[in-house]
């Protein structure tokens, strides 16, 4: 999917959905408050850490903390493409969108990439202000399992594969659904019980390490591959203006 979407006219899409994007407010307040949310709890969580009131110690404090870092590049692209195909039919704009010199799967891959980008900046440039914040003013005992390097590692190389995950499976449902309330709801459904795994490492259930995330993201390639699939064949575009 990388080669599509470095093709120029993929890329030209990008552009105008990432513009078009902008106007509608209710996703990009959806989309800005999450962040910031997942930001403030977890730099609160560990700042007023206490060992004496505390359950699970200070492993499971900074697991607390990382969960919402990885649970931000699932939630804020949901919206976003629940809203990529089934929005543009309600507001009558998909026909024109169609009539571009654009294969299904480039169609496809500059929605992907319209969505990805300002979910993976928003995602890293929260936990590098969350980094920055727990070497600042966050102490001990919570400082140094906090600036684990495991977790910084296992962000970067999975988060944009949950970010994947979570674009694909809102783009599916939204490519068959007939209502953008009904294409979110899916797509929560599916979304939650997947970061499962996510919960079980940093609940240290199964301990975070080298092997562990390259296993996971190992994992999540390969169903990204499937669902990036999965869209194409859900995406017709007969049965899209059909509906309309």
């Amino acid at each position: 999917m990388n080669a599509i979407i470095a093709r120029p006219p993929v890329r030209a899409l990008a552009r105008k959905e990432l513009r078009e994007l902008r106007r509608h407010r209710m996703i990009v307040a959806t989309a800005a408050i999450l962040p910031v949310a997942f930001l403030v709890l977890p730099v609160a969580n560990l700042l007023f850490y206490d060992p004496a009131r505390a359950i699970g110690g200070p492993d499971f404090a900074v697991g607390q903390a990382m969960f919402c870092f990885f649970l931000t590049p699932v939630i804020m692209p949901a919206t976003m493409a629940a809203y990529g195909i089934i929005g543009e039919r309600d507001q009558g704009t998909l026909e024109p969108l169609l009539t571009l010199p654009l294969s299904d799967r480039e169609l496809l891959a500059g929605k992907v990439a319209a969505i990805l980008l300002p979910t993976l900046t928003a995602s890293f440039a929260i936990y590098a202000v969350y980094m920055a914040a727990v070497a600042a003013v966050v102490s001990e005992p919570v400082r140094s399992p906090a600036l684990d390097w495991t977790w910084p590692f296992g962000l970067l190389l999975t988060g944009p594969l949950l970010a994947l995950f979570s674009t694909l499976t809102g783009l599916v449902f939204s490519a068959r659904s007939k209502d953008v309330r009904v294409a979110e709801h899916l797509s929560g459904l599916v979304l939650l019980p997947s970061m499962l795994p996510v919960l079980l490492i940093v609940t240290r259930t199964i301990e975070p390490s080298l092997l562990t995330w390259l296993g996971f993201a190992a994992v999540l390639a390969l169903v990204d591959a499937a669902l990036w699939k999965t869209a194409v064949r859900a995406f017709d575009r007969e049965r899209a203006i059909s509906t309309v």
